[in-house]
């Protein structure tokens, strides 16, 4: 049961990171577009502000896109221990196979 919560989670915080970084990036694009003043301290504010909402939210993406790499790795593992190839403490046993953080990205990184 408890594995079922955390799964959840995760999934939870994927979601709110995408969100955030969205929302980060939209707000930065609104500042930019209607700031007269783009000196005024305010404008920087609101810019390091939106910058480390998106930043955080690339951050929990990220978070969540290993979390499940480290799954999709775990049940490889399990699959060829049940097929009889994989080796305890091997090659299936020691972290080879899909690399961390190699899962699928709705919004791109960078």
């Amino acid at each position: 049961m408890s594995k079922v919560v955390d799964d959840v989670k995760t999934g939870i915080k994927g979601v709110r990171g995408a969100g955030d970084v969205l929302r980060g990036n939209l707000m930065e694009t609104t500042d930019h577009a209607f700031d007269s003043n783009k000196n005024h301290p305010d404008t920087a504010a609101s810019k390091l502000k939106n910058q480390t909402i998106a930043e955080k939210g690339k951050r929990d993406v990220q978070a969540v896109d290993d979390r499940l790499a480290e799954h999709d790795q775990k049940r490889e593992t399990r699959k060829l221990n049940q097929q009889g190839l994989g080796v305890a403490g091997g090659a299936a046993g020691n972290g080879a196979g899909a690399a961390r953080g190699t899962g699928h990205h709705p919004l791109p990184l960078q």
